[in-house]
């Protein structure tokens, strides 16, 4: 199947940055330990995911510090994604 209609969609990124707060980033860490943990185990108690969930929320909610914001590079991550077109 042709996807000949959709070339016209397809459009060189453009250089973007995208700016994460330093709260979304300790949210991300935490979710990213959690997750290594578990995959490694059958059975994950109610209890251990409420942690996990009130330690997010508490990460989220920082907002009495200074942001110190993270700037992420797409260039990298969109290399990987390229896709080379269907003639």
């Amino acid at each position: 199947m042709s996807i000949s209609g959709l070339e016209h969609l397809v459009t060189e990124p453009q250089d973007m940055k995208i700016v994460v707060p330093e709260n979304v980033v300790e949210a991300l860490s935490v979710v990213d330990r959690a997750l290594s943990s578990f995959m490694h185990r059958e059975l994950v108690s109610s209890t251990e995911v409420t942690d996990v969930l009130l330690d997010v929320r508490t990460a989220l909610n920082r907002t009495s510090q200074p942001a110190a914001d993270v700037t992420i590079d797409l260039s990298d991550v969109e290399s990987g994604m390229e896709v080379p077109a269907q003639a």
